[in-house]
């Protein structure tokens, strides 16, 4: 990688208003841009919507997961 290394971080947003996340890699090599809306549900092998990627500079789908009760998700990938 071409970055340092650094410890992971996060910023409390609960009481802020948003309709996109970002989520990317420690390294930001792999990033994608979505809805909420494609987050916030159960799914599961369901195709879902990114706006953007280090994949694709254009709206796609990827299949991703949320079950419910299933701790270590939702599982998201630029794939």
């Amino acid at each position: 990688s071409k970055f340092p290394s650094a410890p992971a971080w996060s910023i409390k947003f609960d009481k802020t208003p948003f309709t996109e996340f970002l989520f990317a890699t420690g390294d930001c090599t792999r990033w994608l841009i979505t809805k909420k809306s494609s987050v916030m549900a159960q799914y599961a092998n369901s195709p879902r919507w990114i706006e953007k990627s280090s994949q694709k500079n254009s709206r796609y789908t990827a299949r991703w997961y949320h079950r419910w009760r299933v701790p270590h998700e939702p599982w998201i990938s630029v794939t």
